[in-house]
């Protein structure tokens, strides 16, 4: 029996392929669970921007109510005291005036 020297390669060659085909196989079990690991990302961030965005909402919905009822306590203000109104305008534009000539 003589030992053939092409067996020594053909060996070497069919693990090179167990390895390769073993290699594809984690490269693509690795890129299914960083697929998996961004979509569960992108459902964290949509979440994460739609409870800010209701949060936000809300807030504004606030301001806008603050800003109404100021608006209409001034315009009540202003009518039931007309003289004091004007007056304090004219000081105030007397003091901005004064305070941006410099």
């Amino acid at each position: 029996m003589s030992a053939d020297p092409n067996n020594g390669k053909h060996q070497h060659e069919e693990s090179a392929r167990t390895h390769a085909r073993a290699a594809r196989g984690h490269a693509a079990e690795a890129g299914t669970q960083a697929a998996a690991a961004a979509a569960e990302m992108r459902d964290a961030a949509t979440e994460a921007a739609q409870e800010f965005r209701d949060r936000f909402s809300h807030i504004a919905g606030d301001l806008k109510e603050r800003a109404r009822s100021w608006q209409k306590e001034l315009e009540d203000y202003v009518r039931t005291h007309p003289t004091k109104s004007v007056l304090t305008a004219v000081g105030v534009g007397f003091v901005l005036g004064a305070i941006f000539r410099r």
